[in-house]
């Protein structure tokens, strides 16, 4: 309990400084680089750094936090509005944000987002905050038995969501990320694999151009496809009951939290720790929800 006294005299301390300020932009400036896809919020924590050199412990640390939560938060906003995640967490919003975006009900998708955003955040912080030696513990017990049935895990599980009528692509299409990512140095050892001689390609494929890139020459075709393009009229009536509503789903936000705490601490979980939660949550509802309608 001494962590989480700790952290509430930390809040303290924030909500009765001019630090709460430094909370406001920070975030703000995260949510701007997560909309924006191909700037993730790796990447806004890194430019950011350079930055915070000169600036005291807590509020450079205060700055990061809010930069990388505001990003992540941000990423929904264009897989929403775009079906093209700002961020690759926000993959799983995209599969159920957009189909709402389609029916005139962005807003609706985007107040729920920002509320379980909110609890997830809160449920996580609390987590932390109470079991944080055991999560570290668990962390550095993973080697690379772990990590390589790990990756195994996260390819069948995206490639079964994001192709339910044929698993059999997705799986397809998720082993073929697996080969891109082996272009380059392997980071233990610095052995070059399937680089073929060329130094250009011993850095390895950007990942970032081929998620980007990936995401939207499939919505590019798919716009193709169509024979007409319709000016859908977005509703925002409801936001704020959308909002509420989204609080009287206790355990939802509160499983979610509590499977994204555990996973979050997972080196490279973050990516992919959105679709379990979401997979868990539409599973078990009676009449079965009809996947990609936003339902």
């Amino acid at each position: 309990m001494e962590n989480l006294s700790h952290m509430f005299a930390a809040v303290a301390d924030i909500g009765m400084s001019a630090r709460i300020f430094t909370v406001f932009w920070a975030c703000f400036l995260g949510i701007v680089i997560g909309m924006i896809p191909g700037l993730t919020a790796t990447l806004g924590v890194a430019l950011m750094t350079t930055l915070t050199l000169s600036m005291e412990a807590e509020q450079a640390i205060l700055i990061l936090i809010c930069m990388y939560v505001g990003a992540i938060y941000g990423g929904s906003r264009s897989a929403i509005l775009l079906n093209i995640p700002g961020t690759p967490a926000n993959a799983a919003t995209s599969l159920e944000g957009f189909p709402l975006a389609l029916k005139g009900q962005a807003g609706r998708a985007m107040a729920v987002a920002t509320t379980g955003s909110f609890l997830g955040t809160t449920v996580g912080m609390l987590a932390l905050a109470i079991l944080a030696p055991w999560l570290a513990e668990f962390a550095l017990d993973f080697g690379s038995f772990e990590f390589f049935w790990l990756a195994v895990f996260g390819v069948v599980l995206c490639g079964q969501l994001t192709a339910m009528e044929d698993g059999l692509k997705g799986w397809i299409a998720g082993f073929i990320g697996l080969l891109v990512a082996m272009v380059g140095q392997e980071s233990m050892n610095g052995f070059a694999r399937f680089s073929y001689g060329d130094p250009n390609l011993a850095g390895g494929l950007g990942l970032l151009p081929i998620l980007v890139g990936a995401f939207g020459c499939a919505e590019v075709f798919s716009v193709m496809r169509s024979a007409a393009l319709e000016r859908i009229a977005n509703d925002t009536r409801g936001v704020l009951v959308a909002s509420v509503q989204a609080f009287r789903h206790s355990v939802t936000w509160l499983r979610s939290g509590l499977i994204g705490t555990f996973m979050g601490v997972v080196p490279c979980g973050r990516h992919w720790v959105k679709i379990r939660p979401w997979s868990m949550s539409t599973a078990p509802v009676t009449p079965p929800i009809t996947a990609m309608t936003g339902g």
